[in-house]
């Protein structure tokens, strides 16, 4: 007999009568873990087809799931149903039994309330961190607004909180943004964390039940697989890397709260609290508090808290599952609401701040130029500590006298040091001063507006300009600054062709479906203006769909495929042939991808089986990447049938050559690829392979084609000096025989 699906306790086989309600109250946790129920209906969906694939359930099973599924996703979307029970996973079960019965009571079938949580939590990871990182662009575009705004502003820069020397105003805001984007970073980092799916693991020693994992986790949306089942179930570092990562960035949050609460306060005047995002006082009627940055400044406390707080309750657990780890969604989602609603206040209060121009420019006191003071004397071969301690004295008697430096009399500036005369304090200038410190790192013009195209660039607020990069910071901040997400409005010249890499660069695929590189341009189109060269006759760059004789469709991807096109790279990442790419960076490249579609059977709808994109690297070359054909469908000729689309689009482009990396060099060569040296490409190792983790033991060949003859040739003459060789797999040598 089927068990009592109003019985919400999964464990009342072996335990007689209820629990108390105070050890209820303790152990349920259903009133916070509830959020998670459309991770429990993705993993539903994706455990029955596992289920049937063993047979467990029917296929016919597994259709009742999907629509009992879909029945109570829509009424907990809609409020009319609410959730009992002990916690997610089995009040989600005991309503999926109310509408489908039998195949819901066979759904737990090969698993574990302990490596569901475990999943449904890392599944939640990966969405929040995807989430934060895109909150936190939206927060960075503010800050660059204002300091494309600021323009050639000064004010003074205060170390202690007192006045040091002047800055642009673009350097401060910019300041935050180079901090945010490292908060980024940290929040990619523990997404990658997150990304190994634990299902199988089971309550601590795994299923006897077989199925595809591999096939599973595509289906889930992770890329790795957990290997140890008492790890798996027990592991919950990547929920503290996420809260540690929310965490610094409520650090930082406070720190540009702080700043924003002193430029608004009168002491500094350079800004009013914007109306919308500031309060009164129920006293004080002329009071206009700016309570937003101050709750945003309070708010990290809970922040660093919630980090602890996790850590310090696995520091005291032994390996596999213990009932401690229920702490670890409160902490998690608190962390969330609380990212979720500061990121979505701060950027619009930012935006909203007017700036007082009159009360910035009266910061720029004499003051500021005392150090200017002293590297004159410096630039006429004093030792820097004597100029220090000579400027001091002068500093000294001014404030001693009550009057600024210049004003002391000329004789008695002389007596301090000869070289206090009236041309050299009149010379000395806020605009000189920043003009001194106009390179990387400083806060003049030029180091400015480089930082403010590198920022603009990356968040696609602009075109940026590599090569003034390169020049000013060198290869390796170059590098950083133009690893961006893609720009918009980019100019039809030379300049606004050149590629542009992204920020997924790091998580580029590898190997048996392929990779590629970058070199050093050939035959560069002009620097500046030009108009693109007029395509020939035979080349169009908005190509249309072709049909193939077996009725599979060749075209450009569209929005709709990136989840196909995802899950048919997730079987290589989880194998080690292709690293992981997040769906974020997929569809920022979307128009980079040609996609195979198969049309559906019987009313089935069409599916996507193979895909392929092209990557501008450089204004000479491209790269063919992401070509990944699902296994049911290889050896149909479609893997060649995406490059020769994809070399198309090069040739639409006019690129000159085009290059991969691969491990499948057969296919390549018949491809019209040849072998060729990765030394040679120093664009590519800049960008993609210093990141890669397989970077010193790395089996791929790199392959090239040549769509312009003499293009390898001439960009070889053209190259510059550096490299940056990848180390290359050992070669083995044969075994000699043994003579007996």
């Amino acid at each position: 007999m089927s068990a009592d699906p109003t019985r919400h306790e999964v464990w009342r086989g072996r335990i007689a009568g209820e629990l108390h309600p105070t050890a209820k109250a303790l152990n349920d946790s259903l009133p916070f873990d509830q959020r998670l129920w459309p991770e429990e209906l993705a993993l539903t969906r994706g455990y029955a087809a596992s289920l049937v694939e063993c047979g467990v359930m029917t296929a016919a099973d597994a259709q009742a799931l999907e629509e009992a599924c879909d029945a109570l996703a829509q009424g907990l979307e809609s409020g009319a149903v609410k959730l009992a029970g002990e916690d997610v996973h089995s009040a989600v079960e005991a309503e999926l039994a109310k509408r489908c019965g039998e195949p819901a009571r066979r759904l737990h079938t090969g698993r574990s309330r302990n490596d569901q949580v475990a999943t449904l939590l890392r599944m939640r990871v990966m969405s929040l961190c995807d989430e934060a990182v895109e909150d936190l662009r939206a927060l960075e575009r503010a800050l660059v607004a204002q300091a494309r705004a600021a323009g050639d502003r000064a004010v003074a820069a205060y170390t202690h909180l007192q006045p040091a020397q002047p800055v642009l105003l673009a350097h401060a805001w910019l300041a935050h943004v180079e901090a945010f984007e490292r908060d980024e970073e940290r929040f990619l980092t523990a997404r990658e964390a997150a990304d190994r799916m634990p299902l199988g693991a089971g309550a601590v020693a795994g299923t006897p039940l077989q199925y595809d994992r591999v096939a599973l986790a595509s289906r889930l949306g992770f890329s790795r697989l957990a290997a140890n089942s008492l790890d798996a179930v027990g592991d919950r570092d990547f929920a503290v890397e996420y809260l540690n990562a929310g965490a610094m960035l409520g650090v930082h949050l406070s720190r540009l709260a702080e700043d924003l609460v002193l430029w608004c306060s009168p002491g500094f005047g350079w800004f009013s609290p914007p109306d919308g995002f500031a309060t009164g006082s129920s006293l004080l009627p002329q009071k206009r508090n700016p309570d937003l940055f101050e709750l945003a400044r309070g708010k990290c406390g809970r922040l660093l808290a919630n980090a602890q707080r996790l850590a310090i309750v696995l520091k005291g657990l032994p390996s596999s599952y213990s009932k401690d780890l229920q702490e670890d969604k409160e902490a998690l989602f608190d962390t969330a609401d609380t990212l979720e609603s500061l990121l979505a206040a701060l950027p619009l209060a930012i935006a909203a701040l007017q700036p007082r121009p009159e009360r910035m420019s009266a910061t720029l006191t004499p003051d500021l130029l005392a150090v200017e003071l002293a590297d004159a004397l410096v630039a006429e071969g004093m030792p820097f500590r004597d100029a220090h301690a000579a400027v001091g004295r002068l500093w000294a008697e001014a404030e001693r006298r009550g009057v600024a430096p210049a004003a002391i009399p000329l004789a008695d500036r002389l007596a301090l040091s000869p070289h206090f005369t009236d041309e050299r304090l009149a010379a000395l200038s806020v605009e000189s001063a920043l003009a001194r410190r106009s390179h990387a790192p400083g806060a003049g013009p030029d180091s400015v507006a480089l930082q403010l195209r590198r920022a603009e660039a990356r968040l696609g607020l602009g075109v940026g300009d590599e090569e003034g990069l390169i020049e000013s910071y060198g290869p390796a901040q170059a590098r950083s600054g133009v690893s961006a997400a893609p720009v918009r409005g980019a100019r039809s010249d030379a300049l606004g062709a050149r590629g542009r890499q992204d920020a997924g660069a790091r998580n580029e695929e590898r190997g048996g479906a392929m990779d590629g590189g970058a070199e050093r341009a050939a035959l560069r189109a002009p620097r500046t203006g030009a108009a693109p060269a007029p395509l020939p006759p035979d080349m169009h760059p908005y190509d249309t769909p072709t049909t193939r004789p077996d009725g599979i469709l060749l075209r450009r991807a569209r929005l709709g495929d990136i989840p196909w096109i995802a899950g048919i790279m997730a079987g290589y990442v989880a194998q080690g042939v292709l690293l992981p790419r997040p769906v974020s960076e997929l569809y920022q490249c979307v128009r980079e991808f040609h996609v195979a579609e198969r049309p559906g059977v019987n009313g089935a709808p069409a599916e996507i089986v193979a895909c392929a994109a092209l990557r501008l690297l450089w204004s000479d070359l491209g790269e063919v990447r992401s070509l990944a054909v699902r296994e049911d469908m290889h050896g149909k000729g479609l893997g060649k049938a995406l490059v020769e689309r994809v070399l198309d689009d090069a040739r639409a482009l006019a690129l000159p050559r085009v290059i991969a990396l691969t491990r499948d060099l057969p296919f390549f060569e018949r491809c019209g690829f040849t072998v060729h040296s990765r030394e040679s490409l120093p664009r590519k190792v800049w960008t993609d392979c210093v990141r890669c983790p397989r970077r010193h033991a790395c089996d791929e060949v790199a392959v090239v084609l040549d769509l312009v003859p003499g293009a390898s040739e001439a960009a070889a003459r053209e190259g510059r000096s550096f490299s940056l060789p990848i180390p290359q797999r050992p070669r083995v040598e044969p075994l000699l025989p043994i003579v007996s």
